[in-house]
């Protein structure tokens, strides 16, 4: 019996092994809690309810409450989602929260 060897070659990505970071100074972070505080001073300006906007944006309204009151760090796509079902742009905010010092 012929005993077959397969030889693989491949190369070897060696920034796989070294891991990367990104810094999250503290700058972004005080941006990022402004953007959540003045969506929810937009939402209670407009009347709307946690459970009516979870509704609008298919967030849980537990989620929104979290969001709201720093409990939980929302992604990209969860501020955006509020930010749409509350009906406002979100860089019209991200401008305030900036501007804010």
């Amino acid at each position: 019996m012929a005993q077959y060897i397969t030889t693989v070659k491949y190369p070897v990505n060696l920034f796989s092994l070294i891991p990367f970071y990104v810094a999250s100074g503290s700058k972004q972070r005080a941006i990022c809690a402004q953007v959540i505080r003045l969506l929810r001073e937009e939402r209670v300006k407009r009347g709307i309810s946690k459970y009516s906007l979870s509704a609008q944006c298919g967030l849980a309204q537990q989620t929104i409450s979290y969001v709201e009151r720093g409990l939980r760090q929302p992604s990209f796509e969860t501020i955006l989602r509020i930010a749409d079902g509350i009906g406002i742009k979100l860089e019209d905010v991200l401008k305030r929260a900036r501007a804010v010092k």
